[in-house]
């Protein structure tokens, strides 16, 4: 089994760790925050390339800023194996957010084509996929949120 990535929105970061802990680091999504199952969709690379297309930036490190919140300090013990929880930045939330529905298909064919999706996603599958982000995106961005990934291995 791979990487499990769990996209919510909340808002902010000290009711994402009372929830967290209250769950011993159990994903809040669906009990606890609205979000996504998005399991194999990594924040930094997959998601990142999508922001690239939706931006017409080219993918680098840091397009998707990422802060750890959760748990304290486990940016510190190389041991923690985990679950964490990292907060997105506003600039990747709004850029997804923004994407239009008729931009949907051409992006979800385009991000299909990553290799990091190895040839086995289908583009309509990810346009599923797509709107969800997107969806979510917008709540937070109208609520005054951020987004969330929970990880855990």
């Amino acid at each position: 089994m791979g990487v499990l990535y769990d996209y919510f929105r909340a808002a902010g970061d000290d009711a994402v760790r009372r929830r967290l802990d209250e769950r011993d680091g159990g994903s809040p999504v669906p009990r606890g925050f609205p979000g996504a199952d998005l399991k194999g969709i990594d924040p930094t690379i997959a998601l990142g390339k999508l922001v690239g297309f939706a931006t017409g930036r080219e993918w680098a490190p840091g397009l998707v800023g990422e802060q750890l919140i959760w748990p304290a300090g486990a940016q510190h013990n190389l041991d923690h194996e985990g679950p964490w929880v990292t907060r997105l930045d506003d600039a990747a939330r709004d850029a997804l957010a923004a994407i239009p529905a008729e931009q949907a298909p051409e992006l979800a064919g385009r991000w299909a084509r990553i290799e990091e999706f190895y040839g086995g996603v289908d583009a309509e599958d990810l346009r599923e996929v797509l709107a969800r982000v997107v969806a979510l995106a917008a709540e937070a961005r109208a609520h005054g949120e951020s987004l969330y990934v929970w990880c855990a291995l």
